[in-house]
């Protein structure tokens, strides 16, 4: 299974998000809260070798910010709603296989990280294997971040609509089939990954996410995209690699604001002209069938990078474009 990795976004909440909280301490051991329990707004616990979360959690009234990352947490009782401030609750790389109920009364919270990402500290390896999310987590409103990556899920109910301010769903390396209908409710959303699931259809109420800048599903079973995927005006980046897309979608070529696009390991035999996307920045169709790409893209002043890897180009096509693409880096080679 492919790694996925947390998106730039999420690093950028994550920074501002503490920057939000940038004037009060970080307490990094509950050593260092005894006698100041009501003073504790943000505590790390991350990579102490946690099997449970200590007690002395749930007496610390203010805390609006805590990371139990890379830990060996296995359980996690209904205490976690005690803590009724938490505005960002960091629980990846642990050990957990299911989230009581109770966590949909963190009604506060803005983000949660559930799912599994890099390390910062070195450990033994341990993952969260959720097949399941609680429905009360649906419950949580407020969230404008959700990490769901690196588990075991294999659906979403059609609670996910709930989660109407989401600005940021991580969702990549699951067993997903199936996105729900209601996802079209998420308006506010800019960030969706979805990559390495079992995807082979989306929904139409896709096109429904009008604010959405980029967009991951690499590594499913796509052979298409629905109509309403040109309504997403603002998409800026689109990663389709390692999908089943035998024909160029149609609707990629009305996204004007999109910077970044990755068609690579389809089963492309051809492109239209891609000349209208003039903003586009980044462009990879390597590991496909196609055999001619120069008149295609000749009218893209911006862009700087193409990939065309393991292709069917001809060198004479590729060394055309090496001389009148001077500012565009390009990868190739014909090999399989």
């Amino acid at each position: 299974m492919k790694v996925y990795k947390i998106q730039l976004l999420t690093v950028l909440f994550i920074l501002s998000t503490i920057s939000l909280f940038g004037q009060y301490k970080t307490y990094k051991s509950l050593e260092e809260t005894k006698g100041n329990e009501n003073q504790v707004i943000k505590l790390s616990l991350q990579g102490q070798k946690l099997k449970v979360i200590p007690a002395e959690v749930y007496n610390l009234p203010n805390l609006r910010f805590i990371s139990l990352k890379d830990n060996q947490i296995d359980t996690i009782t209904p205490d976690i709603a005690k803590l009724k401030r938490l505005v960002y609750l960091d629980l990846r790389n642990n050990n957990i296989n299911e989230l009581p109920e109770a966590i949909g009364e963190l009604t506060n919270l803005k983000a949660l990280y559930i799912g599994n990402g890099d390390r910062e500290v070195k450990q033994y390896r341990v993952a969260n294997k959720l097949k399941e999310l609680p429905k009360s987590l649906f419950n949580l409103t407020e969230l404008r971040e959700l990490d769901l990556s690196q588990m075991q899920l294999t659906t979403l109910p059609e609670e996910l609509g709930n989660l109407i301010n989401l600005e940021a769903l991580f969702m990549s390396s699951n067993q997903i089939e199936a996105l729900p209908k209601s996802i079209g409710k998420l308006i506010k959303l800019k960030n969706l990954g979805c990559s390495d699931n079992l995807l082979k259809e989306l929904p139409a109420e896709i096109g429904e996410l009008a604010d959405l800048q980029w967009i991951w599903l690499g590594y499913n079973k796509l052979t298409d995209l629905p109509e309403s995927f040109a309504n997403l005006s603002l998409l800026e980046s689109v990663y389709l690699k390692g999908n089943q897309i035998k024909v160029f979608p149609e609707e990629l070529l009305t996204l004007k604001s999109m910077i970044s696009l990755n068609l690579g390991r389809n089963k492309l035999t051809k492109i239209p002209s891609l000349n209208e996307l003039s903003a586009l920045k980044t462009l990879a169709l390597d590991a496909n069938k196609i055999t001619s790409i120069y008149k295609q893209i000749d009218g893209l002043k911006n862009l700087k990078s193409l990939n065309i890897n393991s292709t069917k180009v001809s060198v004479p096509e590729f060394k055309q474009m090496q001389v009148s693409m001077t500012s565009t880096k390009i990868r190739y080679s014909t090999k399989k």
